[in-house]
């Protein structure tokens, strides 16, 4: 068998990375004790990066108190920052505090294309980071001139945060350095991450949506995520179901039915996602599009394409996240706004059976939400391998619900057996936890003596309450829920 062959530089990145498995301090210590491990730690070391730790490494800035005849800058420090800033391939960018004008000031006006600060209608130009691969930012809109200085032509991972300005009104301007970087800087043909976060009060301008639209028309193959909180046109939601490497998907906009009956839908679609996030008004039309794309059959009375009775992949046929809160950030105020009802969680349950994980709003106190405990048995039966559920439920009549479950499951037995509520426990790996359960309200008709109605309900079905913080009578109340089935899933000998 032939000897594989390392060069030295190779061996000593070994030893580096092995010696940094124990501890940052052990790799930094050989790095002291020999030159030639000092190139690897660094490198090493400094993969990952913070703004402030970038900044601290800046020379000293001159000032104009300095001596005339003193050099601008010190060659030597500069050449050092030069040299750390390249082995940088991760920068996460905090810049949401105006003390950082004062940091980039400094880091603007001795590049080499950039003399004198930008003014703010100015873009930056250059780079500082020629070997980063991945940009974590996080800005007011008055920062994102400074962009582009931090890009580089190898850029993979471009992950950006409007950050919110409460009482302050966005102007859309302050997004031109944004959509100039979109359009102009970023390569799309290369870009695997492509995330672009949005505060709830801002109007995004027409430019940085455009330039958002053609940047994921350009997008190809390696692109394995895409978080952007914009709508797109359905010409971009089109081409992304046709990206075959796609995994996690975050949309901002109304349904894009239209694509149902286009002659251009491919025939695999969005089959590697794993995780869907939709923010959106209008839940239903969404279901309602999810379902026509999983079987295949268009609701629409138009005539049905050709392209429909191709063979392909099922859609989301790897979807285990499923995220559709349609008030994540302006949540329920005046009123309860949750729009499904159970018929609509059933529909969700038939079209995604292999989900783990479920969120559709955190309940709300006003418990007008059309979604009851029904909801809650029918995604424990048709989605087995569902792990953790967040979602509205009205509890205005829970022991009613609970009992006409149950003697609907009794009539259901007569053929399935005596034992269909021990097998539907049986069918299920794991119990199905229903997330931030104590913020459900309970109506003054829930008596305590119901508790046991409730824990027997809620075990039968294999849903656990989890641990609660005890808030008043609803906090207690569930808490003693939780430690209800826990007493029930003892007695019959089962593991949680």
């Amino acid at each position: 068998m032939p000897h594989q062959i390392f060069r030295i530089d190779e061996i000593l990145r070994i030893i580096v990375w092995y010696t940094r498995e124990i501890s940052d301090s052990t790799a930094i210590s050989f790095a002291c004790c020999c030159k030639a491990f000092e190139e690897p730690v660094l490198s090493l070391l400094w993969t990952y990066k913070s703004f402030e730790v970038l900044v601290k490494l800046l020379p000293p800035v001159p000032t104009h108190e300095s001596d005339p005849a003193s050099p601008r800058l010190d060659q030597d420090e500069w050449k050092r920052f030069r040299r750390y800033a390249s082995w940088i391939r991760v920068l996460s960018v905090d810049v949401t505090q105006e003390h950082i004008t004062q940091q980039l000031t400094p880091l603007l006006e001795f590049l080499p294309d950039s003399p004198s600060p930008p003014k703010p209608t100015q873009h930056v130009t250059g780079t500082v980071l020629p070997n980063l691969h991945g940009l974590i930012w996080t800005s007011n809109p008055s920062f994102l001139r400074y962009l582009p200085l931090f890009l580089s032509p190898i850029l993979t991972d471009f992950r950006i945060r409007i950050a919110n300005r409460w009482g302050v009104e966005f102007i859309p301007g302050d997004y031109a350095p944004l959509a100039h970087t979109i359009t102009s800087m970023l390569s799309p043909s290369i870009l695997q991450s492509f995330c672009l976060y949005m505060p709830p009060n801002a109007t995004p301008s027409p430019e940085l949506k455009q330039a958002a639209a053609e940047l994921v028309l350009r997008c190809g193959p390696p692109l394995t995520c895409l978080e952007v909180e914009l709508e797109l046109p359905e010409s971009a939601i089109l081409h992304l179901m046709s990206l075959p490497n796609l995994t996690i998907w975050r949309a901002a906009q109304s349904t894009p039915t239209a694509l149902l009956s286009s002659p251009l839908r491919p025939t695999v679609a969005f089959s590697e996602v794993t995780y869907l996030a939709l923010d959106t008004t209008t839940p239903r039309r969404w279901l309602s599009f999810l379902d026509c794309l999983v079987s295949g059959n268009s609701h629409s009375s138009s005539p049905t394409p050709s392209l429909w009775n191709a063979p392909h992949t099922t859609a989301f046929g790897n979807l285990t996240h499923f995220d559709m809160d349609a008030h994540r950030r302006r949540g329920c105020t005046e009123s309860c706004t949750f729009l499904l009802a159970d018929s609509d969680v059933s529909l969700l349950a038939d079209t995604l059976p292999r989900l783990e994980w479920l969120h559709l709003g955190f309940p709300c106190g006003f418990n007008t939400c059309q979604t009851t405990f029904r909801s809650l048995y029918t995604l424990s039966t048709q989605c087995p391998r569902l792990r953790h559920v967040c979602v509205h439920l009205n509890t205005t009549t829970l022991i009613q619900d609970i009992l006409s479950v149950f003697e609907e499951q009794e009539r259901q037995s007569e053929t399935d057996g005596p034992n269909s509520r021990q097998n539907l426990r049986r069918r299920r790996n794991y119990p199905l936890d229903l997330r931030f359960a104590h913020y459900l309200p309970l109506e003054s008709n829930v008596e305590v003596g119901d508790l046991g109605v409730v824990s027997k309900g809620l075990f039968d079905i294999f849903v656990m309450i989890p641990d609660v913080i005890v808030s008043g009578s609803n906090g207690e109340f569930w808490t003693r829920v939780s430690q209800g089935i826990k007493t029930l899933q003892a007695g019959e000998g089962s593991v949680i």
